[in-house]
This record gives structure tokens, sequence and C-alpha cells, in this order.
């Protein structure tokens, strides 16, 4: 109970307030009691036809710090809020006494200035035939509940603002990531370009051919970041789409036809998949350059399946076939030193032998930490 609070009314005690009480209630069909009045934490108010406050419960001065209810009897009640709010409780008051409900929220400060926030209903009082003879009012102190939600809604704008911030980071990041990806490929070709005519100047001698390789390896190097960019803004990539794509892509550069088999539909992290494109470019490479037949361009299989272990990527030519005893493991070639170590990187291994066309077959087992899918063949 409030400790400035007036004691609840009655005729032994509070004359004047209780006979005002009285005289409101008297005929009226809702029979409100004094018992009902005294126990209500909420404001309770009677309000004449004509907006003047006739009574106001114990528990409503208590919340409002109103001391003596005379302080307020027979003033408009519209007088107690803040001016902005004062034509919402003039309509309150005119459709009470038409016989509708109102109900609202607003803020209004106690007789001390305590700010406070009310829920607030304003209803008709009738008599027993019906007609509109006060109008009641029952105001709730929301305060609490409002900071609260006021607080939360803060919360939630202060974190939208932060999101709006981080996307318009976001975008410009991925304009910048696209002007760097821009560059990149340019600077590939630069090189690429410089390497071929260097490599023409020493055309027939060791350094033109190792200008020559050299060159290949950096245009497969740039396949790759091409194929790897696609779709830069995702976090998994399509390993089935990315191989084909690679493959076509290398094959056709270097005049090799490709045959791809049905493959597992998984998804991978671009940087486990980029090692896999480098296995695969050096591996299509070096079919190139060992396979094929006499007059022919070289024909070359690519196989992806999904083990127990992992991935098992398989390449097939139909040229000569390797020497006896060959390991790829233990190669001196660059292009197999990197296909190694980009294999040992994904938790993997490769061996060598012969394939059903006679020629050379190369299997990497891998087992990259990324690696999602259900295993189904596409």
């Amino acid at each position: 109970m409030c400790p400035d609070a007036p004691v609840a009314p009655h005729t032994s005690d509070r004359p004047d307030l209780a006979q005002r009480a009285a005289r409101a209630l008297a005929g009226v069909e809702t029979g409100i009691a004094f018992s009902l009045l005294d126990g209500s934490p909420d404001c309770i108010k009677l309000i004449e036809l004509d907006g003047s406050l006739s009574y106001m419960n114990p528990g409503g001065l208590c919340v409002m710090e109103i001391e003596d209810f005379a302080q307020v009897a027979d003033r408009p009640w519209s007088e107690l809020w803040p001016a902005e709010h004062r034509p919402l409780l003039d309509k309150a008051i005119r459709d009470a006494s038409e016989g509708r409900v109102t109900r609202f929220e607003a803020f209004c400060p106690t007789a001390r200035g305590t700010p406070r926030w009310w829920q607030v209903t304003v209803s008709p009082v009738r008599n027993t035939h019906g007609t509109v003879e006060r109008i009641l009012s029952i105001s709730r102190d929301v305060t609490d509940m409002v900071t609260a939600r006021r607080q939360r809604e803060e919360q939630a704008r202060i974190l939208a603002d932060e999101v709006a911030q981080k996307d318009a980071a976001l975008a410009r990041q991925h304009v910048l990531l696209g002007e760097i990806d821009h560059r990149v490929k340019n600077s590939f070709a630069s090189v690429v370009a410089l390497l071929r005519m260097k490599a023409r100047a020493h055309r027939g001698d060791a350094a033109g051919m190792a200008l020559e390789d050299a060159a290949n390896r950096i245009a497969t190097l740039a396949r790759v970041h091409e194929q790897l960019h696609l779709d830069p803004g995702s976090s998994l990539i399509a390993l089935a789409d990315y191989i084909r794509e690679l493959a076509l892509d290398i094959g056709g550069a270097l005049g090799a036809r490709i045959e791809l088999l049905p493959m597992p539909s998984v998804q991978i992290a671009p940087s486990d998949a980029a090692a896999i494109g480098q296995i695969l470019a050096e591996l299509i490479a070096n079919a190139v350059r060992h396979g094929g037949r006499s007059g022919h361009a070289p024909q070359i299989r690519l196989a992806m399946a999904q083990k127990a272990q992992g991935l098992s990527l398989v390449v097939e030519d139909d040229g000569p076939g390797l020497p006896e005893g060959f390991d790829p493991e233990a190669g001196t070639g660059l292009g197999m030193q990197v296909c190694s170590i980009y294999a040992s990187q994904l938790g993997g291994s490769m061996s060598a032998g012969a394939s059903d066309q006679g020629g050379a077959r190369f299997e990497v087992l891998l087992n990259p930490p990324s690696l999602q899918g259900d295993g189904a063949a596409g």
C-alpha cells in the first residue's frame, strides 16, 4: 500500500469523500462497490458528462501522488494530462457519453512530476434505464512495461543500424573483391603473354620449353581462379559443376577431348575446391603432354566418386602409358610434386597405374574437411 495513500473512504472517517462517491454511484446499474475501489491499485475515476472529476479511488490518489482529492475535484479530467493529449481525452469523453468504449496508452506525469505511462479505458456508466449518466475511467500504470518495450525497440533499432552498416560494408567489400578479381585476371593474362613472348624468342631450346611450360601453368592457375570466382558470395560450391567447367575449359585450351563420367552431388569450401582444381589441372595438362596417339588429340576420361574415406578423383588417358614402376609420390617433375602436395593438404594420397584404354591412370584419394553432400551422382 502506498505510504501516502489516503485511508479508504468510510462514512465514519471520510464522510465527504464517501458521500460524494455515494451520490455519484446512486442508482447506477453497475453498482461499483467501495471494497472493489479501495482494493484496486489502478486509478479509477468517475467523470461527469461535462468532463469534470467527481470521484477518484484511494489507489488512484496514491499512484497519481495526489494528497487530497479536493485538489482535483470538479476539475476537467483532461487538465490533469499534458496539453498534447487533451484532444484525445476530450474525444474519449464524447465517445463514452454516446455509449462507446475507448482504450489508449499515453504518457502523463503524476501531481509531483513523476513520469508515468498509463493504459487507459474510458467507458460509459448507465443508469437503470440504460441512459449514460457518468463516465468511468480506469488508468493502469504500465511505466515498467513501456520502458522495457522501448528498451527492446531501441536495442532492435541499434541492431538494425549495425546490420545495415555491415550490409553496406559487405556491399563495398563485394565491389572491392570484384575489382581485385578483375585485376588478378589481368595480371595472369599479362604474365602469360610475357612468358609466351619470351618462349617464342627461345623456341627450340630448353629455355623456350621451360618458359612455355611456365606460361601454361599460370594459364591453368588463371582458369582455376576464374572458375572459382563465378559465385564469390557462396561459402560452399557445387564441386561437380566446378570440376566440369574447369575440365572442359582446360581441355578446350589444350586441344584435348574430355569425357566426363557422372559425378556425385557434393559441396565443398572454395579453398578446398581450389586445391582440387590445381590437382585436376596438373593431371589434365600431364595427360595432354604425354597422352594421345599419333595424329589424334588426346582422349581424357575424368571421374569422381564419393567413398567411405572421402573423394576419389580419377584421370585416364589413351597415351602410351606409364614407365614400369612409376611412383607419383616419388616423382621429381613439378606437376607430380604439385599434385602430391595438394593431395597431402587435403588428407589424401595419389596412385598411378594403367587405364583400360592402355594409357595412364591417376587416382587421387582426398578427404577435404569441408566436404558435404549425399553422394548422389549428377
